[in-house]
């Protein structure tokens, strides 16, 4: 997924310095420091080592608290394919994209950018239980549904209101 600023939390590329500093600069999973040059094993040519703060749940990158770990871009990939289409027995009927946007204290933010119902079930699956989200969907460029909910505990949601296409979201 490409980085989306709004997805993250104010002040995000300090926190992770922070995390990186912590870490010595090393990779948590394999130990490469960051900025090292390696050699591409395929292809012989060099590349310079980049660490990136990889989120243990996928879809909490909004989530200042968030559990992470420092990851070099290798050791990045093969942690997130364990997320990859794990719902393929869902649904992927396109929604035009729906937009999550979770609340976190005294501001909103935005937990995901879906075009599957399959991915839209992940999304609203990693919100810790107890937080109230919105969803807007968005069809042709125009918001067709809004609805207000609350993640609660066992993956149940409690509607607090729905307009539009959310009416009766299957969730």
């Amino acid at each position: 997924m490409p980085f989306i600023s709004e997805m993250y939390p104010p002040r995000w590329r300090e926190l992770r310095r922070i995390k990186l500093a912590q870490v010595n600069y090393c990779c948590q999973e394999c130990g490469v420091q960051h900025l090292s040059l390696r050699q591409n094993v395929k292809t012989g040519e060099d590349y310079l080592v980049y660490l990136s703060i990889a989120h243990k749940k996928q879809y909490q990158t909004w989530m200042k608290e968030a559990d992470t770990m420092v990851l070099c871009q290798r050791c990045h990939r093969r942690y997130d394919r364990q997320f990859r289409r794990k719902h393929k027995a869902l649904s992927h009927t396109p929604v035009g994209y729906a937009k999550v946007y979770a609340h976190d204290g005294d501001r909103e933010v935005v937990a995901g950018v879906t075009a599957t119902y399959a991915e839209l079930h992940e999304v609203v699956e990693a919100l810790p239980d107890g937080t109230p989200f919105e969803v807007h969907l968005v069809m042709n460029t125009a918001i067709v549904g809004n609805g207000h909910y609350v993640k609660q505990a066992d993956d149940d949601i409690e509607i607090v209101r729905e307009y539009g296409a959310c009416v009766g979201f299957p969730f």
